[in-house]
């Protein structure tokens, strides 16, 4: 499987370079013989090849033998890249409560309720009626080579109460955080929650009602179950961003999680689509369950 998998990567990274065989062959310095002899399997590149192969290729080894992308530790998956959305969330929030109490701060009573009442109502509006996830700088869990660091919210549902605080939390930095080591895992389950109708069928029958399927997020998580019965959710929905690193890793995560000494439930065959599809992967299990 190695040398399937090594040849067809050798064919996939010379396309995506534009590179002949030829081409490939001359800065190699070999026969164009040879490059097809790897490209059908017939033959291995040796190790200093493989090395110049990467190069040449602009991949990691890992990525040219495996197909995957280099993993690097730690990896912190769904942890936003900056503090742009915190800070203007802060600036709402000063201008609007300023703004209050400027109109309306006749006493210090009056002013004390107006900066309650204007952090409260300015802080509800921008974190719950915002495109942008504010959980996110609180609920994003850490992959490591020994074990997982996730939040403590991870643990169990979220409340009401905990789903308001989170950005508030995120903010002030004071998230609480428990690490567990592979050892410490019974099982690990991907799991995709489908909606029980397919969105694209549904807003194709109705005319789209100005709404897009890509705006329809399911739920994605890694379901664990610890040797002590406790269970913890990771959620996996930063992969629905097309761009975002979560998805380009998330397939070598899936295959570095696979390799534990623990059972790793995956009923949908979410592993092979992440690996071998280019495509939706909500809309392959939606077509997979309508097939069955």
């Amino acid at each position: 499987m190695g040398e399937v998998n090594l040849a067809k990567n050798i064919v996939k990274y010379r396309n995506r370079n534009k590179m002949s065989q030829e081409q490939l062959a001359g800065a190699l310095n070999i026969s164009r013989q040879s490059i097809s002899k790897w490209e059908t399997g017939e033959n291995l590149p040796s190790i200093d090849n493989l090395i110049s192969l990467s190069g040449l290729l602009d991949i990691s080894l890992d990525e040219l033998i495996t197909g995957e992308p280099y993993l690097h530790f730690p990896f912190n998956y769904g942890k936003p890249k900056n503090h742009w959305p915190q800070i203007i969330l802060v600036i709402v929030m000063v201008i609007f409560t300023a703004s209050l109490t400027t109109l309306f701060g006749r006493t210090p009573l009056i002013k004390i309720f107006d900066i309650i009442f204007g952090i409260l109502i300015s802080y509800t509006f921008v974190t719950r009626m915002s495109f942008y996830d504010f959980k996110r700088y609180c609920n994003y869990w850490t992959l490591q080579k020994s074990g997982i660091t996730y939040a403590v919210d991870s643990e169990d549902d979220i409340s009401f109460g905990k789903d308001f605080l989170m950005p508030l939390i995120g903010l002030l930095n004071i998230r609480s955080t428990k690490f567990i080591s592979y050892k410490q895992i019974k099982s690990m389950e991907i799991y995709l929650k489908l909606y029980g109708y397919n969105p694209s069928k549904e807003l194709t029958l109705m005319g789209g009602a100005g709404i897009s399927a890509s705006s329809m997020v399911e739920q994605f998580e890694l379901r664990i179950t610890l040797l002590d019965g406790k269970k913890v959710n990771l959620n996996l929905n930063q992969y629905y961003w097309k761009d975002s690193k979560e998805r380009k890793m998330l397939g070598t995560i899936v295959t570095f999680l696979k390799r534990k000494h623990f059972e790793f439930i995956d009923k949908q065959g979410i592993a092979d689509l992440l690996r071998d599809g280019d495509g939706s992967l909500t809309q392959e299990l939606y077509e997979q369950r309508d097939e069955n």
